[in-house]
């Protein structure tokens, strides 16, 4: 009896890390340790994606600091939230850039588009809000939307005092549009806000997995899924300093 006992037990104890192994975002070590799996559920991110259209940049180098810039010494320093490798996808016409801006005297900003062939560009100057810290910056609706399959470099200008100078915060990134089609329609159709940002990450969209993280915090910002993605999207662009920021 106890010997059949005994291997019930190891029967049901190696089911148990069978699944911890099989499920995807469930670690063992947080299954043993009574954690909820589901809230330390990170957000992957595909950069090794090969994207449509042009391809990757040639160089995606970007201006600004990880370790972050500022107008005076005495503000701290912002930040821009971009990808690891500085370039992603999105489905917007005019996507939002996205940028960590705690306390400055800066009111406005300078946001430029342009393509590799400098066809394109467009530019709009805009105001920061006061009432946020992770502010975000879209080119007007009546400007002329990116085309689909086409890189674009933005760069972000903080301006400081009344007019742009060369000393001014700059930050940049690479962003290629990719056409919203049925199957993107279905795949994103019926969920919930932190199962959308796992689609977006795993496909490479980087600034329609920021903008859904960002709508979805402001809407429930006590639930702790999307919180918890929240936080390994900053530590996926280097700034996990950040991630108790609202």
């Amino acid at each position: 009896m106890r010997w059949s006992n005994c291997c019930k037990l190891l029967t049901v104890g190696l089911a148990l890390e069978l699944l911890c192994v099989n499920l995807p975002g469930i670690s063992r070590s947080a299954t043993l340790a009574g954690e909820s799996p589901l809230t330390r559920q990170p957000v992957v991110f595909e950069e090794n994606f090969e994207p449509p259209g042009e391809g990757h940049p040639d160089d995606t180098a970007g201006a600004g600091s990880r370790d972050g810039v500022r107008c005076a010494a005495s503000e701290p320093a912002m930040r821009a939230i971009v990808p690891p490798r500085n370039y992603g996808l999105t489905l917007e016409e005019h996507p939002r850039v996205f940028v960590y801006i705690p306390e400055t005297t800066a009111q406005q900003v300078l946001l430029a588009f342009k393509d590799e062939s400098g066809d394109y560009y467009q530019r709009a100057l805009l105001p920061i809000a006061e009432t946020e810290t992770i502010v975000s910056f879209r080119l007007p609706e009546d400007a002329p939307p990116l085309s689909v399959g086409k890189n674009y470099q933005w760069v972000l200008t903080v301006i400081c005092g009344t007019t742009p100078t060369p000393d001014d915060p700059v930050f940049s990134g690479w962003v290629q549009r990719v056409e919203q089609t049925a199957e993107v329609e279905k795949g994103l159709a019926g969920k919930p806000a932190e199962e959308q940002a796992q689609w977006y990450g795993e496909r490479g969209y980087w600034y329609d997995l920021v903008a859904s993280l960002v709508q979805a915090r402001q809407t429930h910002p006590e639930d702790g899924r999307i919180n918890a993605q929240w936080e390994s999207l900053l530590e996926l662009a280097g700034l996990s300093a950040i991630a108790d920021e609202r």
